[in-house]
């Protein structure tokens, strides 16, 4: 049985499917999306959408607007599938690099996400420090 959480996940759909699905939903090439944004007023080539939908890039926030027209989905659909395409990137990076860590050193996921987040923990420390040494500096600089 899932729980909530693992619905929730499951649920969460990435811009680039949302397009893609919406895009072949409708029988569309790449080149009838091109023309209809053109006539709402967004120049893109067919490149810019094939990247869209590759997820190696995002539209901005008035394309979107213009996406939602043509699609006739609710901009905030779009909106929420873009921050969930920004969240698995974020997240894709983080496991890597704590996986890759665990590889090399032997230890368990466990004890790899508990250093991570030691070290984030220290960095962000540190930068504190810095940044109040600094402030610091800047105002006996500014006093005399």
């Amino acid at each position: 049985m899932k729980n909530k959480k693992q619905e929730n996940e499951e649920k969460k759909i990435l811009l680039e499917e949302l397009l893609r699905n919406l895009r072949e939903k409708n029988e569309w090439q790449y080149v009838n999306v091109v023309v209809k944004l053109a006539e709402l007023g967004v120049m893109v080539n067919e490149k810019t959408i094939r990247k869209w939908e590759a997820g190696l890039e995002y539209p901005e926030l008035d394309v979107i607007y213009k996406l939602s027209e043509i699609y006739n989905v609710p901009s905030k659909d779009f909106i929420d599938a873009k921050n969930n395409s920004y969240q698995q990137g974020l997240n894709a990076v983080c496991q890597r690099a704590i996986n890759i860590f665990c590889y090399i050193t032997g230890l368990s996921l466990k004890a790899g996400y508990i250093f991570f987040y030691f070290v984030l923990f220290v960095m962000l420390i540190y930068a504190l420090t810095f940044f109040t040494s600094s402030l610091n500096q800047v105002a006996r600089n500014w006093v005399r």
